[in-house]
């Protein structure tokens, strides 16, 4: 009996050439299929081959659709092979499918791994999805992209030469056993990296430039900077691009860089000996340095062509720079992000005039506007919504405003309440047709309820023993109450306070707070300060922005102070002071930083005033102004996050009615919170000398003015601990003594931050060095906290 075939061999020949194309007779096309046999199956069952072909007994034949589900079958990588034989038989035909299943892959091993290890290639076959499961058919390139993968692993990590090969085994006919042979060669450092054709900077320049790949010595080594990887050395060369075009060279062309490895002892026996380098050549093209023509705003509609040029900066020198394009591009992006144009697209166009000079045309697409719908919260269970929904600045039905969205991110953060989700924060659900958009915010309740039973030891307490209880939202209510109880060697402490912040559900807040305390201290060895006092204070505040407040506190409170000491003859000398204090503070807060006690960037300053006596009553007659201000600088991430903190204090304080100042509102310094490694309110004035000043009594007198100033590199160690060196400087001013920094002082060191939880508060281990030690200095090198620096 006469047979047509149709043969497709799909083989690995087959992927290289193309899968050849026969005819088949279309005398056939149509015909019942009266009968279907397979042929050639081990794994897969009769029925599985013709539910992929499409083919059916009874059905009418279509060689055309069984070419394509013959492709299809294929792509399922089951088959490495497969005939299909066409028969006439009365009444139809009858088709044979003969097929070479494709083996699975049954094992995979790897011989000779040391620098990585298998979970490291698992990882790797995840991320870039390549198909050498076990169990699954074995495709050889697949295989060879592994091996690419494995070999540019090592490569990332400065085995330049290692190489991995494989060959596979065939235990059984169905199946394949993979064996990578890893041979891992040594690891090869950058010897040198050497750029041709710049003019404008020195190769000493382009190097420093690069941040994350340098020429092999004792720092890039422990700092694994000496190892190139093709990625990073790329991000270095878009660094040295930049420095080019902030400086006008805008067509600056960089070339691809020439590796090679040399041994820069050759003549050793071994390839270690030899120690071979990476030698890395750059061609530069640096072009012309252009100037900046004119700049023009098309497609803008909600905007005035003026209003948008105004943020771009003149540069000085009239040169291309590219930070003044890029910063003006992004200013205007921020302008249409703020005001709803989500889907804005600002794009800069240069063109090209004679003698070098540019001009710059921003094309300005800018969509639709969006609303906000809904703003819907997630993770608040105990928080109700209203507290979280009256801190944001941003609110359903306005228009969609990014920077409100930040700033409403970065209040929630502050406040500690509701702890935004950090990896996904927000979810948005933007409907074009309607132009609205949804927010979802992701979070967790703060652990805001602190319930402390407890003691410890600090430079002002001595030893202690407290029992504590303070929530920032009582009840869900983002209200805060607090009472506690200290007794100590030095300070016994009764506090009960309580505070509204959104008092009438209106941006306002008022509290109360009553006190008592119990001080007994000293300045002097033989001199010691006591002081009682109780009393209370009402405070009224007003939120200004997200980040403001203004506050007006009223408090008073009855004192009893005294001094004592022995003087040279033997005698006991005493101070007793009753008074009572009245006293009105205003104040004005801006705080933006990214956290209340450990931030890391941000800034917080604040101006009060504080006026006792005269129409309040009481007995205390001053005005004592005071200014602080602190700034955290983020440092560019070099594996841990660092930032650099600054913190600058100055305070005058000047009697009134002619009345003498009480020697406990004067001004010190001194202790964990100002200039660290000195005792608490040991430093006050001295002369020129550097000699104590002391009062009419024979006290350390205190100060009309002070200057405080505090710098900080803090490194986040991961989990709880963090690393701060410091320097602080201050100093005390007398009556009659102007600002100058004779006798300042200034001490260094370095502290171990730990945050625990269950004191709301970091532990804080410090060292501190006195730089320029004076007489009767009281200075502790070591010294134990629990609070922020300040």
């Amino acid at each position: 009996m006469p047979r047509r075939s149709w043969r497709v061999a799909l083989g690995l020949t087959c992927l290289l050439l193309g899968v050849s194309r026969v005819a088949l007779a279309q005398s056939f096309a149509g015909e019942t299929v009266q009968e279907i046999r397979v042929e050639g199956t081990q794994t897969l069952t009769d029925e599985t081959v013709l539910f992929y072909l499409g083919l059916e007994i009874g059905a009418p034949f279509n060689p055309s659709a069984a070419n394509d589900h013959i492709h299809d079958l294929w792509d399922r990588r089951m088959i490495d092979d497969i005939r299909l034989d066409v028969e006439p038989v009365s009444d139809g035909v009858r088709l044979v499918v003969t097929v070479r299943e494709r083996p699975v892959l049954r094992s995979i091993e790897y011989q000779g791994l040391k620098r990585l290890n298998k979970s490291d290639i698992s990882d790797k076959i995840a991320q870039e999805r390549i198909r050498v499961r076990e169990g699954d058919p074995i495709s050889m390139g697949e295989l060879f992209r592994l091996k690419r993968s494995i070999e540019a692993m090592y490569a990332e990590k400065g085995f330049r030469l290692a190489e991995a090969d494989f060959r596979v085994e065939e235990p059984s006919t169905t199946e394949r056993r993979v064996l990578f042979d890893i041979d891992e060669g040594d690891k090869v450092r950058v010897g040198d990296i050497d750029f041709e054709g710049n003019t404008v900077y020195r190769d000493l320049r382009l190097q420093y430039t690069m941040k994350k790949t340098k020429e092999s010595g004792l720092i890039s080594k422990i700092r694994k900077k000496d190892l190139y990887n093709p990625a990073k050395f790329e991000e270095d060369l878009d660094g040295i691009r930049q420095i080019y075009r902030k400086a006008g060279y805008k067509n600056v062309v960089m070339g691809e860089p020439i590796v090679e490895v040399r041994a820069m002892k050759p003549g050793a026996q071994n390839t270690k000996e030899q120690k071979r380098r990476l030698f890395i050549t750059v061609p530069i093209e640096e072009g012309d340095r252009w100037k900046l023509g004119e700049i023009t705003i098309e497609g803008n509609e909600t905007f005035g062509e003026e209003f948008l040029l105004r943020q771009f900066e003149k540069p000085r020198g009239g040169w291309l720079r590219s930070e003044v394009i890029d910063e003006g591009v992004e200013a205007i992006s921020e302008i249409y992000s703020n005001t709803g144009h989500l889907f804005a697209d600002v794009t800069p166009t240069m063109i090209e005039r004679e003698d070098q000079i540019a001009d710059l045309v921003i094309k300005v697409t800018e969509g639709d506007q969006f609303r906000i719908r809904r703003i819907e919260l997630e993770g608040n269970t105990k928080t109700r919504d209203k507290v979280i929904r009256r801190e944001m600045g941003i609110q359903e039905g306005l228009v969609m405003n990014t920077a409100g969205l930040r700033n409403s991110l970065l209040r929630l953060q502050q406040m500690e309440i509701f702890q935004v989700d950090e990896n996904d924060p927000v979810s948005f659900d933007i409907d074009k047709e309607s132009q609205t958009v949804d927010l979802t915010l992701r979070g967790e309740e703060g652990e805001r309820t602190e319930l402390l039973f407890g003691g410890g030891f600090s430079e002002v307490d001595g030893l202690f023993g407290q029992v504590q209880f303070r929530t920032r939202n009582f009840l869900g209510r983002g209200e805060t109450f607090g009472a506690s109880a200290q007794i100590g060697a030095r300070q016994n402490l009764f506090d009960l306070s309580y505070s509204v912040p959104w008092f009438l559900d209106r941006p306002q807040s008022i509290g109360f707070n009553i006190f008592k305390r119990e001080l007994n201290t000293s300045l002097l060895t033989g001199q010691n300060v006591v002081q009682d006092n109780f009393g209370g204070a009402v405070t009224y505040g007003r939120n200004l922005g997200l980040f403001g407040n203004a506050s007006v506190t009223f408090s008073r409170f009855d004192s009893k102070e005294s001094r004592s000491e022995f003087n040279a003859q033997g005698d006991l000398v005493e101070q007793n002071l009753d008074r009572t204090v009245a006293m009105l503070r205003v104040s004005y807060i801006k705080d933006r930083r990214n956290a209340r006690l450990q931030p890391t960037a941000g800034y917080r300053y604040s101006f009060t005033v504080e006026y006792a006596g005269g129409v309040l009553g009481g007995t205390t007659n001053f005005v004592r102004p005071q200014v602080t201000a602190s700034k955290y600088f983020p440092v560019k991430r070099t594996g841990l996050q660092t930032s650099f903190a600054l913190n600058t204090r100055l305070g005058l304080i000047e009697p009134l009615q002619g009345e003498p100042l009480f020697f406990n509102d004067r001004f010190y310094l001194g202790g964990e919170n100002s200039i660290r490694g000195f005792q608490f309110r040991s430093i006050w004035v001295r002369d020129q000398n550097g000699d104590s000043v002391l009062d009419d009594f024979g006290f350390p007198l205190g100060g009309d003015k002070i200057m405080q100033l505090n710098a900080e590199m803090i490194v986040v160690l991961g989990g709880p601990f963090r690393a701060v060196l410091y320097s602080d400087a201050g100093k005390v001013y007398g009556d009659d003594e102007s600002l100058n920094i004779t006798n300042i002082r200034v001490t260094a060191g370095a502290e171990l931050q730990v945050n625990v939880p269950i004191l709301g508060a970091p532990l804080r281990f410090i060292y501190a060095y006195n730089v320029n030690p004076l007489p009767d200095d009281r200075f502790e090198t070591f010294q134990f906290s629990i609070g922020p620096s300040f």
